[in-house]
């Protein structure tokens, strides 16, 4: 998600250099929590609205003024405070309210995600100069103008350390590496932005801007389908799916430690062990000299594929994901043991279970009719001891 943070710039509460007051603040916010990490560009600067609401008026080859035209202003305003795609806004009616004709201050962030934004949001409402948090819909001309064309780069936040942008024609000595430094993080160093973001940069349109904003909200609904047809379709025949992705989702979620995020790989195998065992139960009969015993849940799986085979190409995708999956089981138990940088192993364990998820889909994928409905009915609890009889 591209989150931007308003901060009213005439606050009294902020000092004339307000800027780095007010990145100090949300990147120590970061750096101060257990558990979040963010990986992301960011922006920063004021928001042009009145800027780019003003009518140009020629008056020889190489004199123009310039003169504020009201109504487009408050067009302006009105397409900024309202997209046309519905985005995560934590923005009061009251505060956009407030913010016509204010200098605002922005601190954008091209990546990070819903937990990271509400966390800070949410920490960020006792300061006395904030105005909100939206997101950034880069396929409205307004958003890009406004952020993706007007804001500054100043670098790039990776875990505990930052890196400041700069071009090449730039004096690195000139860069306040000592500033960030004193922010909290581990290190800060200079990085080369190489004429990106500048005019001569072919990628750095508004067009360009739209189609990657487009595909972001196109993809994410695709993942969405695949998660709900994982559920939807599983869950007849393997009626705790719903719980076992939940819960490794949220153990992934709250981690801190590698301790906790191995117990994520676990439940990623836990979760496909468990898969396994209700669409092809253990069987002491072998397939083509292969065991099919309890332990053998690859073995099972492939039988399961080649007894539900469409084709010889869903088998080898089964078989390539598969091996896939184990292979990186077996990568993250080895950093686990070496005890490898959080972030590093955090980035690994989303990976997993990520990988987790797209193998139910290719086993659901094999299944050309609905699966058997098999779930998990306890008639004690309704009819009581005596409910043993009872059959469906």
């Amino acid at each position: 998600m591209k989150i931007a943070f308003h901060f009213d710039a005439q606050h009294e509460s902020l000092a004339t250099f307000y800027g780095l007051d007010l990145q100090e603040k949300i990147f120590s916010l970061i750096l101060n929590h257990r558990n979040l990490s963010a990986n992301s560009k960011v922006f920063v600067g004021d928001l042009l609205m009145m800027m780019i609401a003003r009518d140009k008026t020629v008056i020889s080859e190489t004199q123009f003024s310039y003169s504020f035209n009201e109504e487009k202003y408050l067009n302006v305003f009105y397409q900024w405070a309202n997209p046309q795609n519905v985005t995560w806004k934590r923005y009061s009616e009251e505060n956009i309210e407030h913010s016509f004709g204010k200098d605002i201050y922005v601190i954008c962030f091209e990546s990070i995600d819903l937990k990271t934004a509400e966390y800070l949001n949410d920490e960020l409402e006792s300061n006395l100069a904030y105005l909100g948090a939206l997101e950034v819909d880069d396929s409205s001309e307004i958003h890009w103008i406004l952020y993706s064309q007007s804001l500054i780069a100043l670098g790039r936040i990776h875990g505990d350390e930052f890196n400041l942008f700069h071009q090449p024609e730039d004096d690195t000595e000139d860069l306040l590496i000592n500033d960030y430094e004193t922010f909290g993080f581990k290190k800060v160093n200079p990085e080369s932005l190489n004429g990106r973001y500048t005019i001569f940069d072919t990628y750095s349109n508004f067009e360009e801007a739209r189609r990657i904003a487009e595909w972001k909200r196109n993809s994410g609904g695709l993942l969405a389908f695949i998660a709900d047809e994982i559920v939807s379709k599983l869950s007849d025949i393997a009626p705790d799916i719903g719980n076992k992705l939940w819960s490794a989702l949220k153990t992934f979620e709250d981690s801190e430690t590698n301790e906790q995020l191995a117990q994520v790989t676990a439940s990623c195998r836990r979760i496909f062990e468990y898969v396994v065992d209700c669409i092809f139960p253990p069987t002491d009969e072998k397939m083509d000299g292969h065991s099919l015993k309890a332990d053998k849940y690859k073995n099972r799986l492939f039988a399961y594929a080649d007894t539900s085979r469409k084709s010889s190409t869903n088998i080898d995708l089964i078989v390539a994901t598969t091996k896939t999956l184990f292979e990186q089981w077996d990568k993250l138990n080895s950093l686990a043991n070496k005890g490898v940088h959080s972030e590093v192993f955090r980035a690994e364990t989303r990976r997993c279970l990520l990988r987790t998820i797209m193998l139910l889909d290719d086993i659901v994928s094999l299944k050309e009719k609905p699966f058997d409905i098999k779930p998990n009915l306890n008639f004690d609890d309704i009819f009581g001891e005596n409910a043993s009889g009872y059959t469906v």
